[in-house]
């Protein structure tokens, strides 16, 4: 059958079905999620956040109480603690409880763990969240001030996942841990020195952990947040001068929300549980301007 050709146009019946049977082939998955994956993805998780009172910390907890997760608020502040989570109670959690920890000192840590356990019997998802930045000049900063903000920003998140990993390993059930890191990690000024130095470490710490506890079925990921909106810096990006700056340096125009930070990290913890060892910018661009 001799089929009638448009100049310009090219028949190919032949070659257009080959191709959609290569298309239908490519979306088909190629292997049945397990039982265990269908259960850790349909289960509430269980999560502690350290430092989850309030800022960046609270906008992750919010994200995984609208998915129903029972969560733990572990601060330094317990009256903070225990506000946060009456209100994800409120909106959605199945469960939530405020404890207070000390990242920086391991007995507090593996107090806060061991109540967790005891009080739900597993831990799915751990986010390294509590972190202190005194923002002094590194020429005028102690040595005390330097090393406290080592010892909460990154001894701090290899206390907690050493401690949850261990419940993690003899649970047999996997799970996820999150470093949230940030973007001066690799960059800083001359008052963030030890931030710098703290967040750096805890990217190296993280891709540690991942190698270790991969085999483990469970994955760790850094989370870098750019410029957020939080009662700390509302002050500055509210003033004309802040709110001038921001198309300057993010090309989405607009701030991260605490919030943005928690999708991250449950993306992680769920549908992105095969990243591993890797490092989520949520910044709206500003990493990728040259």
């Amino acid at each position: 059958m001799k089929i009638a050709r448009k100049p310009g146009t090219l028949y190919c019946v032949a070659r257009t079905a080959a191709l959609s049977s290569h298309a239908n082939r490519i979306r088909t998955p190629s292997r049945t999620e397990t039982q265990e994956e269908r259960n850790y993805m349909s289960e509430p998780h269980v999560v502690i956040i350290t430092g989850g009172g309030q800022g960046i910390g609270f906008g992750i907890a919010e994200v995984f109480a609208d998915h129903a997760a029972t969560i733990v608020i572990a601060d330094l502040d317990q009256t903070r603690a225990d506000e946060a989570a009456h209100k994800l109670k409120q909106q959605g959690a199945t469960d939530a409880i405020g404890l207070t920890c000390d990242v920086a000192n391991r007995a507090s840590v593996d107090a806060m763990v061991a109540v967790v356990v005891e009080r739900f019997a597993r831990v799915d998802v751990l986010i390294n969240n509590a972190g202190i930045c005194p923002f002094e000049h590194i020429m005028e900063m102690s040595a005390e001030t330097f090393q406290r903000t080592i010892d909460v920003n990154l001894t701090g998140g290899f206390h907690c996942t050493q401690a949850v990993a261990k419940h993690m390993i003899e649970r047999g059930q996997g799970g996820t841990v999150v470093f949230i890191t940030s973007l001066a990690d690799h960059r800083t000024g001359p008052s963030q020195v030890d931030y710098c130095a703290s967040k750096a470490g805890a990217f190296g710490c993280m891709t540690g952990f991942a190698v270790a506890l991969g085999p483990h079925n469970i994955n760790c990921v850094g989370v870098a947040p750019g410029h957020v909106n939080t009662p700390m810096t509302e002050h500055w990006w509210g003033s004309d001068a802040g709110k001038a700056k921001i198309p300057e340096i993010i090309p989405m125009n607009r701030l991260a929300q605490p919030r943005d930070i928690g999708e991250a990290c449950y993306f992680a913890a769920s549908t992105g549980r095969y990243c591993n060892g890797i490092t989520i910018r949520v910044d709206g661009g500003n990493a990728a301007q040259a």
